[in-house]
């Protein structure tokens, strides 16, 4: 491998030559650079982001860990897929259970999120067709986010309504996600979102679908739904995926996966294989 480091806190690393002594299979590993525990403390690198991407077909080397116990997540770390096979097949072994059951019950609707332009560069520059985010900062509670002091009070309020229903999924642990493409492109390039590991992974949306925000005028008081998969959701949450235009709150505590849209058709073909 050779490592990269720049002043804007950029690591990338390229597999140049894998040894078949070092190849393992994809399901035992993830990168072990920068590990913190779960609870989410912060490493020691100070950087806002920090990215470690890489391009092989298949995973390999001293540089991995073995996948056990999730107890430990990269911090602020990127890295990226270099097929839609490989992409396909780590969703399958590392995505939440919930979402890919909902997922495939819902006939292949995905979870979409707009993508950062730091993260959309990692795309371009890796040629990637997948990419792993953790630890990416929660802005749902940010005037800024919406360029609206009235939607942060209203997130405000939602994230103590949230509270005193006891719900673990709140806005200040959570990001915000859409069943339509389009409405996901207009934050940023519009990827699927693909939610990692079985703890720390819920969802939540407003009963009857719709929108978080802007709240629509006519309505007084709106239920919020969730599903965690830790208990009989009736299938709620693939019946929220396939609603048109439907908002979905979705809590990562281990880093999602992102896949630009551009793939869908390919990665729906081979998912429902």
């Amino acid at each position: 491998f050779v490592l990269f480091l720049t002043r804007r806190g950029i690591v990338s690393m390229r597999a140049l030559f894998i040894s078949s002594i070092f190849t393992a299979p994809l399901h035992h590993f993830v990168v072990c650079y920068n590990l913190v525990p779960h609870d989410g403390r912060r490493s020691i690198l100070k950087t806002r982001r920090n990215f470690v991407t890489f391009t092989t077909t298949s995973i390999l080397s001293p540089l991995l860990l073995p996948l056990s116990d999730q107890n430990a997540c990269a911090a602020e770390e990127y890295y990226s897929m270099s097929t839609t096979k490989e992409t396909a097949q780590y969703i399958q072994k590392y995505t939440n259970e919930n979402l890919l059951r909902s997922v495939m019950e819902s006939d292949c609707n995905f979870l979409y999120r707009g993508l950062s332009p730091d993260a959309n560069k990692q795309l371009v520059i890796e040629n990637s067709s997948g990419l792993v985010i953790t630890d990416e900062p929660f802005d749902l509670l940010d005037v800024e986010t919406y360029g609206s002091n009235a939607a942060a009070t209203y997130f405000q309020s939602l994230e103590v309504q949230m509270n005193a229903n006891r719900l673990t999924i709140r806005p200040s642990n959570s990001h915000m996600g859409s069943t339509c493409p389009l409405e996901a492109a207009k934050w940023g390039t519009a990827v699927s979102i693909w939610p990692l590991g079985e703890h720390g992974v819920q969802f939540a949306w407003m009963e009857g679908g719709g929108l978080f925000w802007p709240v629509p005028a006519s309505s007084e008081s709106r239920a919020i739904v969730h599903s965690d998969g830790t208990q009989n959701d009736d299938k709620r949450l693939s019946e929220a995926l396939r609603g048109d235009a439907w908002e979905i709150m979705f809590r990562a505590d281990n880093g999602f996966l992102a896949v630009p849209s551009a793939f869908d058709n390919e990665l729906k073909e081979i998912l429902r294989q």
